[in-house]
């Protein structure tokens, strides 16, 4: 490795991948060869670390480390913020992958209170095609997490809907944060072909809007770089902005800007309201503009408002 930072693996994962590897290998013989030698060995601690170096010595001699190595030497932005790289065994596929923890210890700070954890399963290690696009993305979570440009925050702005909407919003941010990834694995030519289309058909699903704008905003996101942590908050917190387009509806499920109520129902079309209506809701929202959307219910609300009024004044006046 080119890095100045330790990468340590956990003795379960290198003894297991190692026996798991060697299953049917041409090489097996000689493992277990000098393997039972070991038991020779009567003092206990110095057998297992007998057992320990030996397994070290093959993990390395299969090379099953090679793939972490190449992840970890892609993201050299890391390396200077992290004191270890510790690689320990996942229990199941879920448990899974990559993550940074900062120690809370008084007197500990910057590098030095930083480790990133590396979690898989030992048969991870013996599909290497596999395991280096999945090590890739999850090290480039880590390293827009180290970027001061990209400038990470631990927790998202809760959401007006509460916990269930609190939930909506980290989905939709983990879809916007993977979108900008695959994007520029894709760039450096270590993304599938289908990375986009898959991509995508995760961008639909949690910000449903049908037609050509969905695509042109996922391309944004996809096809660009220098996103920050605060522009894919904002555009989680509130799509609607980003989809609207003169003549065009609001993004169904979100609020209405009058009324506040979720809604799947928008004015179709809030440019053509009466100039008298747009008046008569601007005069109650200095702020809005037709471009901002209303809800059917508050758009008929105030047309049947300005009703009233021309009716009114068409009503003869007692003396």
């Amino acid at each position: 490795m080119n890095q100045q930072v330790p990468l340590r693996f956990h003795p379960r994962l290198v003894e297991e991948a190692v026996f798991l590897s060697l299953k049917n290998h041409s090489q097996a013989g000689a493992f277990y060869s000098e393997r039972n030698r070991l038991y020779e060995i009567a003092d206990a601690d110095k057998r297992e670390q007998a057992f320990l170096e030996l397994h070290r010595s093959w993990f390395l001699r299969l090379a099953l480390a090679r793939p972490i190595e190449q992840a970890i030497g892609e993201q050299p932005s890391v390396a200077p913020h992290v004191r270890l790289y510790a690689v320990g065994c996942a229990s199941g596929r879920k448990e899974e992958g990559v993550e940074l923890f900062v120690s809370s210890n008084e007197g500990v700070s910057g590098k030095e209170s930083r480790t990133v954890q590396i979690l898989l399963r030992p048969e991870s290690l013996l599909d290497p095609a596999a395991l280096l696009p999945f090590l890739r993305r999850e090290l480039y979570h880590i390293a827009d997490m180290l970027d001061p440009e990209f400038g990470y925050e631990p927790s998202l702005p809760p959401a007006e809907g509460g916990p269930t909407h609190d939930r909506v919003l980290k989905v939709r941010y983990r879809v916007l944060w993977d979108t900008t990834i695959d994007g520029r694995m894709a760039r450096r030519g270590w993304a599938s072909e289908s990375a986009r289309s898959e991509r995508l058909r995760d961008f639909t699903r949690v910000f449903p809007v049908s037609g050509e704008t969905t695509a042109q905003v996922f391309d944004r996101f996809f096809d660009q770089d220098n996103h920050t942590h605060a522009e894919l908050a904002a555009f989680a917190l509130a799509p609607r902005a980003a989809f609207q387009k003169p003549g065009a509806s609001s993004l169904a499920g979100s609020r209405c800007p009058l009324c506040g109520f979720p809604t799947y129902d928008f004015e179709p079309e809030p440019e053509s309201l009466p100039k008298q209506v747009v008046a008569a809701i601007a005069a109650d929202f200095p702020a809005w503009r037709p471009a901002d959307g209303l809800c059917k219910q508050c758009a008929e609300l105030y047309r049947v408002q300005e009703m009233l009024l021309l009716a009114a004044r068409e009503l003869p006046r007692a003396g």
